[in-house]
């Protein structure tokens, strides 16, 4: 059987119409696409309607809020309080302020127990404000308290026609009064007290004040004590005394005294606390009081004259002794210092003992060198000649005597030096002129100080046993140009 060989012409319109249809997709296909594009539309409605739900719903919240809390969000009609042109607090009413100074005006009576009047006036100007910002009652209260200036019959006291000060009532001035007397009369024993007054004339009068003015009973009182507001302190540290402590700050003892009246000058202690300004009290308190004390009489001298001392030379042949006598006495002080005193009556106790001394009728030679010695310690024992001695060198001589005995210049001229000069303990260096100086050691006591001029002869140290030394005696050297020589040499 012959097979047929058949072909067949392509269309291209046919065969593009076919690949078309091969992409779309299947009836199933199509079903499940309709029904999501449908639940899609469904779904977009709801978000639309829910939006717009909300809108309407924050409008109408936002309405409402608006119409009560108008004021909190936008500022509105109110008055602003102000006291010389500054501004204190923001009020919706100006009849509050009337109010609310009423009542300050009742409470400041009832606290007072006067007729007050309130000086100063609030200035009311429209502004705007939000709720927030406008003051309660309690706190436009409160603010009005603080700022308002008010007049009150005060009690002043006036101390010789001029006022010093202001306090609420008579009782208050009075207690005052009684306290600035009671600083100046406390250490007093009350039963010793015949009188008490002021130098000054002292009133208390009813005055018209300010508020401002008032004082308080314990600032007056102190303002009066001082005299001033001002105030100056010191703390006591180790080693100081009044007369340092005053010298230190350009004071006298007695103002240091004066400034600290409670305090006992003798007896400071580490931390206490000093006073430094003077006080000029505007009201002196004067006491007069009867005083009963043992008190120290003094005793004469008695001087002998002798031909073979000098002028001005002294030896004391008899110390003089204070008597002891009770005294009875009416002391009149003021502000705590004595200003007169009458003796009553005295009771000698013990009698003073009279000073006896002895002293020359001789001129004293010139004050310069003469270039000549003499021995500065008549009457000694030589103990320690100059040069070697136990290894060592000695630089002078050592010369024995009892404690006390007088010690002369060995010749005239100029004091160097006289105090403490460590292991001579006390000791004078004199400058004689000719490259010659002389010194005095171990001494008890030293009668010159430095740059004195002195004559040979001439007691200037008394024998100790100051320093380094084993016993009572005098170091005596001399010195040309600086280079110690032997003293025996040139004693004469």
């Amino acid at each position: 059987m012959k097979k047929l060989n058949l072909q067949f012409k392509t269309n291209p319109t046919i065969n593009k119409t076919v690949e078309i249809f091969k992409q779309l997709p299947s009836i199933k296909e199509r079903q499940v696409f309709q029904k999501f594009n449908s639940l899609n539309k469904q779904v977009k409605g709801a978000i639309v309607l829910t939006c717009a739900t909300t809108l309407v719903l924050s409008g109408t919240y936002t309405l409402k809020y608006l119409d009560t809390h108008e004021n909190n969000v936008f500022s509105t009609d109110s008055f602003s309080v102000l006291a010389e042109g500054k501004e204190l607090c923001k009020i919706r009413d100006p009849e509050l302020v009337d109010a609310a100074l009423e009542e300050l005006e009742k409470n400041l009576e009832t606290q007072y127990q006067h007729d007050i009047s309130i000086e100063n006036s609030f200035e009311i100007q429209p502004s705007k404000a939000k709720d927030k910002e406008i003051a309660t009652e309690e706190q436009l209260y409160d603010i009005l308290a603080d700022n308002a200036d008010y007049s009150i019959m005060a009690y002043a006291i006036s101390v010789n026609g001029n006022q010093v000060g202001l306090v609420n009532s008579e009782q208050e001035a009075n207690t005052v009064l009684t306290e600035v007397t009671n600083y100046f009369t406390q250490s007093y024993v009350e039963e010793s007290i015949i009188d008490v007054e002021t130098e000054e004339t002292v009133k208390i009068e009813q005055v018209n004040a300010s508020s401002t003015e008032i004082q308080s009973v314990e600032e007056l009182v102190n303002y009066i004590i001082k005299g001033t507001e001002e105030e100056q302190k010191y703390v006591v540290e180790q080693g100081d005394t009044y007369w340092t402590i005053a010298q230190y700050f350009n004071m006298t003892l007695d103002e240091l005294i004066s400034a600290n009246p409670n305090s006992d000058s003798e007896h400071i202690q580490i931390g206490d606390e000093l006073n430094l300004v003077v006080p000029k009290p505007f009201i002196n308190v004067q006491v007069k009081r009867k005083v009963t004390q043992e008190e120290k009489t003094p005793f004469e001298t008695e001087y002998q004259y002798v031909s073979y001392m000098y002028n001005d030379e002294q030896v004391v042949e008899r110390k003089g002794e204070y008597g002891v006598s009770e005294i009875e006495s009416i002391v009149t002080e003021e502000n705590g210092i004595q200003i007169a005193k009458e003796v009553v009556s005295e009771k000698v106790i013990t009698q003073p003992t009279t000073e006896i001394v002895t002293t020359g009728t001789q001129d004293p030679p010139p004050r310069i060198g003469t270039g000549t010695f003499i021995n500065p310690l008549p009457g000694a024992t030589i103990s320690s000649r100059f040069g070697s001695r136990s290894g060592g060198f000695h630089r002078g001589i050592d010369m024995a005597k009892s404690p006390g005995s007088s010690i002369k210049a060995a010749d005239g001229g100029t004091v160097i030096s006289a105090g403490w000069d460590g292991s001579y303990g006390y000791s004078i260096l004199i400058n004689h002129g000719g490259g010659f100086t002389s010194r005095y050691a171990h001494c008890s006591a030293i009668y010159v100080s430095a740059g004195d001029k002195v004559y040979q002869g001439q007691i200037i140290a008394a024998v100790g046993s100051t320093g380094v030394s084993t016993g009572p005696h005098l170091h005596f050297e001399i010195m040309k140009y600086g280079s110690v020589v032997n003293p025996a040499s040139y004693i004469y």
